[in-house]
Protein backbone atom coordinates (compact mmCIF):
# COMPACT_ATOMS: atom_id res chain seq x y z
CA UNK A 1 0.00 0.00 0.00
CA UNK A 2 1.29 3.37 -0.99
CA UNK A 3 0.66 6.31 1.30
CA UNK A 4 1.01 9.85 0.01
CA UNK A 5 0.95 13.12 1.93
CA UNK A 6 0.14 16.54 0.53
CA UNK A 7 0.61 20.04 1.91
CA UNK A 8 -1.51 22.89 0.65
CA UNK A 9 -1.25 26.58 1.47
CA UNK A 10 -3.22 28.27 -1.35
CA UNK A 11 -6.69 29.41 -0.31
CA UNK A 12 -9.74 29.29 -2.52
CA UNK A 13 -12.80 31.52 -2.25
CA UNK A 14 -15.69 29.32 -3.40
CA UNK A 15 -18.43 30.04 -0.86
CA UNK A 16 -21.12 27.68 -2.16
CA UNK A 17 -21.61 25.91 1.18
CA UNK A 18 -20.46 28.77 3.41
CA UNK A 19 -22.57 30.28 6.13
CA UNK A 20 -20.03 32.96 7.01
CA UNK A 21 -18.64 35.28 4.35
CA UNK A 22 -15.10 34.87 3.06
CA UNK A 23 -14.05 38.14 4.70
CA UNK A 24 -15.38 36.98 8.07
CA UNK A 25 -13.56 33.66 7.85
CA UNK A 26 -10.28 35.29 6.89
CA UNK A 27 -10.54 37.85 9.69
CA UNK A 28 -11.02 35.12 12.28
CA UNK A 29 -8.24 32.83 10.99
CA UNK A 30 -5.35 34.42 12.88
CA UNK A 31 -7.20 34.93 16.17
CA UNK A 32 -9.30 31.83 16.79
CA UNK A 33 -8.10 28.99 14.57
CA UNK A 34 -6.05 26.03 15.75
CA UNK A 35 -4.83 22.70 14.40
CA UNK A 36 -7.39 19.90 14.24
CA UNK A 37 -6.34 16.30 13.54
CA UNK A 38 -8.79 13.66 12.45
CA UNK A 39 -10.56 11.69 9.72
CA UNK A 40 -12.14 13.58 6.82
CA UNK A 41 -14.91 11.97 4.76
CA UNK A 42 -16.26 13.33 1.49
CA UNK A 43 -19.11 12.00 -0.60
CA UNK A 44 -22.60 12.68 -1.85
CA UNK A 45 -24.12 15.09 0.68
CA UNK A 46 -21.37 14.24 3.18
CA UNK A 47 -18.48 16.47 4.33
CA UNK A 48 -17.49 15.44 7.85
CA UNK A 49 -14.46 15.50 10.12
CA UNK A 50 -14.02 13.09 13.05
CA UNK A 51 -11.72 14.73 15.56
CA UNK A 52 -8.87 12.57 16.91
CA UNK A 53 -9.37 13.95 20.41
CA UNK A 54 -10.68 11.77 23.24
CA UNK A 55 -14.32 12.51 22.39
CA UNK A 56 -13.79 11.86 18.66
CA UNK A 57 -16.53 14.37 17.87
CA UNK A 58 -17.83 14.43 14.30
CA UNK A 59 -18.22 17.91 12.75
CA UNK A 60 -19.73 19.11 9.52
CA UNK A 61 -17.02 20.73 7.38
CA UNK A 62 -17.02 24.14 5.74
CA UNK A 63 -13.87 24.16 3.57
CA UNK A 64 -14.82 26.86 1.09
CA UNK A 65 -11.61 28.77 1.84
CA UNK A 66 -9.21 25.81 1.77
CA UNK A 67 -10.81 23.06 -0.30
CA UNK A 68 -10.16 19.51 0.94
CA UNK A 69 -11.64 17.87 -2.13
CA UNK A 70 -8.49 17.77 -4.30
CA UNK A 71 -6.15 16.26 -1.67
CA UNK A 72 -8.94 13.88 -0.63
CA UNK A 73 -9.23 12.53 -4.17
CA UNK A 74 -5.46 12.25 -4.61
CA UNK A 75 -4.83 10.60 -1.26
CA UNK A 76 -7.60 8.03 -1.04
CA UNK A 77 -6.09 4.55 -1.15
CA UNK A 78 -6.56 2.96 -4.57
CA UNK A 79 -8.91 1.30 -5.19
CA UNK A 80 -11.21 3.36 -2.98
CA UNK A 81 -14.78 2.76 -1.82
CA UNK A 82 -17.60 5.31 -1.28
CA UNK A 83 -17.21 7.50 1.80
CA UNK A 84 -13.74 6.23 2.62
CA UNK A 85 -12.08 8.57 5.11
CA UNK A 86 -8.54 9.99 5.02
CA UNK A 87 -6.36 11.38 7.81
CA UNK A 88 -6.07 15.17 7.80
CA UNK A 89 -4.45 17.92 9.84
CA UNK A 90 -6.12 21.26 9.21
CA UNK A 91 -6.08 24.79 10.59
CA UNK A 92 -9.67 25.45 11.59
CA UNK A 93 -12.09 26.91 14.07
CA UNK A 94 -15.57 25.96 15.30
CA UNK A 95 -18.33 28.35 14.20
CA UNK A 96 -21.26 26.80 16.09
CA UNK A 97 -24.21 24.68 15.08
CA UNK A 98 -25.56 25.27 11.59
CA UNK A 99 -29.26 25.61 10.79
CA UNK A 100 -28.80 24.79 7.12
CA UNK A 101 -29.33 21.41 5.40
CA UNK A 102 -27.32 18.36 6.38
CA UNK A 103 -24.95 20.51 8.43
CA UNK A 104 -27.75 21.07 10.95
CA UNK A 105 -27.56 17.39 11.95
CA UNK A 106 -24.16 17.97 13.60
CA UNK A 107 -23.44 19.75 16.87
CA UNK A 108 -20.86 22.11 15.38
CA UNK A 109 -19.36 23.38 12.14
CA UNK A 110 -15.62 23.07 11.50
CA UNK A 111 -14.43 25.94 9.28
CA UNK A 112 -11.18 24.97 7.52
CA UNK A 113 -8.85 27.86 6.71
CA UNK A 114 -5.66 25.94 5.92
CA UNK A 115 -4.52 22.40 5.14
CA UNK A 116 -1.39 21.08 6.83
CA UNK A 117 -1.47 17.41 5.84
CA UNK A 118 -3.72 14.89 4.11
CA UNK A 119 -2.72 11.23 3.90
CA UNK A 120 -4.25 7.79 3.62
CA UNK A 121 -5.10 6.37 7.03
CA UNK A 122 -3.19 3.31 8.16
CA UNK A 123 -2.80 1.02 11.17
CA UNK A 124 -0.93 3.74 13.11
CA UNK A 125 -3.69 6.35 12.70
CA UNK A 126 -4.84 6.86 16.30
CA UNK A 127 -8.51 7.56 15.68
CA UNK A 128 -8.96 4.91 12.98
CA UNK A 129 -11.09 2.44 14.93
CA UNK A 130 -10.40 -0.77 13.04
CA UNK A 131 -10.47 -4.18 14.72
CA UNK A 132 -8.00 -5.94 12.42
CA UNK A 133 -6.15 -5.02 9.24
CA UNK A 134 -4.98 -7.88 7.06
CA UNK A 135 -2.57 -7.49 4.17
CA UNK A 136 -0.69 -9.55 1.65
CA UNK A 137 1.73 -9.19 -1.25
CA UNK A 138 -0.07 -11.47 -3.67
CA UNK A 139 -1.48 -8.81 -5.99
CA UNK A 140 -1.22 -6.46 -2.98
CA UNK A 141 -4.51 -7.00 -1.20
CA UNK A 142 -5.84 -5.80 2.15
CA UNK A 143 -8.83 -6.24 4.43
CA UNK A 144 -9.98 -3.65 6.98
CA UNK A 145 -12.43 -4.77 9.68
CA UNK A 146 -14.20 -1.61 10.91
CA UNK A 147 -16.91 -2.28 13.54
CA UNK A 148 -17.95 1.35 14.14
CA UNK A 149 -18.63 1.74 10.40
CA UNK A 150 -20.38 -1.65 10.28
CA UNK A 151 -18.25 -2.73 7.33
CA UNK A 152 -15.45 -5.02 6.27
CA UNK A 153 -13.57 -3.83 3.18
CA UNK A 154 -11.54 -6.06 0.87
CA UNK A 155 -9.18 -4.32 -1.55
CA UNK A 156 -7.31 -6.00 -4.36
CA UNK A 157 -4.93 -3.56 -6.04
CA UNK A 158 -3.94 -6.08 -8.73
CA UNK A 159 -7.56 -6.50 -9.82
CA UNK A 160 -8.38 -2.83 -9.17
CA UNK A 161 -11.42 -3.50 -7.03
CA UNK A 162 -12.74 -2.77 -3.58
CA UNK A 163 -15.55 -4.84 -2.08
CA UNK A 164 -17.63 -3.80 0.93
CA UNK A 165 -19.21 -6.36 3.25
CA UNK A 166 -21.58 -6.02 6.18
CA UNK A 167 -19.71 -6.33 9.47
CA UNK A 168 -20.59 -9.17 11.79
CA UNK A 169 -18.64 -9.82 15.02
CA UNK A 170 -16.08 -12.58 14.70
CA UNK A 171 -15.74 -15.71 16.80
CA UNK A 172 -12.64 -16.64 18.79
CA UNK A 173 -11.61 -20.18 19.73
CA UNK A 174 -8.18 -21.62 20.45
CA UNK A 175 -6.36 -18.48 19.33
CA UNK A 176 -8.24 -18.38 16.00
CA UNK A 177 -10.44 -15.43 15.02
CA UNK A 178 -13.01 -16.13 12.31
CA UNK A 179 -15.16 -13.64 10.41
CA UNK A 180 -17.80 -14.32 7.80
CA UNK A 181 -19.47 -11.55 5.84
CA UNK A 182 -21.71 -10.96 2.82
CA UNK A 183 -22.72 -7.93 0.78
CA UNK A 184 -25.69 -6.75 -1.28
CA UNK A 185 -24.38 -8.61 -4.34
CA UNK A 186 -24.39 -11.83 -2.30
CA UNK A 187 -20.60 -11.98 -2.46
CA UNK A 188 -18.98 -13.75 0.48
CA UNK A 189 -15.85 -13.15 2.52
CA UNK A 190 -14.29 -15.46 5.11
CA UNK A 191 -11.30 -14.45 7.24
CA UNK A 192 -9.35 -16.80 9.46
CA UNK A 193 -6.88 -14.96 11.70
CA UNK A 194 -4.47 -17.04 13.77
CA UNK A 195 -2.45 -15.82 16.74
CA UNK A 196 1.01 -16.76 15.43
CA UNK A 197 4.07 -14.95 14.14
CA UNK A 198 3.96 -13.93 10.51
CA UNK A 199 6.31 -12.27 8.02
CA UNK A 200 5.24 -10.34 4.95
CA UNK A 201 8.37 -11.36 3.04
CA UNK A 202 9.17 -7.77 2.10
CA UNK A 203 10.26 -6.18 5.38
CA UNK A 204 11.82 -7.07 8.72
CA UNK A 205 8.52 -6.51 10.52
CA UNK A 206 7.17 -9.46 12.49
CA UNK A 207 3.40 -9.57 12.81
CA UNK A 208 1.51 -11.30 15.62
CA UNK A 209 -1.14 -12.79 13.37
CA UNK A 210 -1.34 -14.81 10.16
CA UNK A 211 -4.38 -14.42 7.93
CA UNK A 212 -6.19 -16.51 5.35
CA UNK A 213 -8.87 -14.73 3.35
CA UNK A 214 -11.34 -16.34 0.98
CA UNK A 215 -13.21 -13.90 -1.26
CA UNK A 216 -15.72 -15.40 -3.69
CA UNK A 217 -13.90 -18.73 -3.74
CA UNK A 218 -10.37 -17.32 -4.15
CA UNK A 219 -7.94 -17.63 -1.24
CA UNK A 220 -5.28 -15.11 -0.18
CA UNK A 221 -2.62 -15.58 2.51
CA UNK A 222 -0.96 -12.80 4.48
CA UNK A 223 -0.43 -11.21 7.88
CA UNK A 224 -2.67 -9.35 10.30
CA UNK A 225 -2.52 -6.33 12.61
CA UNK A 226 -4.81 -5.97 15.60
CA UNK A 227 -5.66 -2.49 16.83
CA UNK A 228 -3.00 -1.57 19.40
CA UNK A 229 -0.22 -3.79 18.04
CA UNK A 230 3.23 -2.19 18.30
CA UNK A 231 6.19 -2.64 15.98
CA UNK A 232 9.83 -1.62 16.32
CA UNK A 233 10.32 -0.42 12.74
CA UNK A 234 8.62 2.98 13.05
CA UNK A 235 7.76 5.67 15.59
Amino acid sequence: MIFQAYSYSQKQSNTADSIETVDTILSREDTTSSIFKGLYTFGNEVKTFQDCSVRQTVYWVNDSIASLHEPYEKTNRFPSYPYESVYAEVRSYLSGKSKIGYASEYENMLVVTGIMKVEAKNFRTDCYNYEFIALGNELFWSVDIIPNEQRIVFKNVGEEKALEFIYSPGTVAGGVHRYEATNSANEKLVLVIREEKCSDGMSDRQYNYSVEVTANGKTYVGCGIKKGDKFNDAP
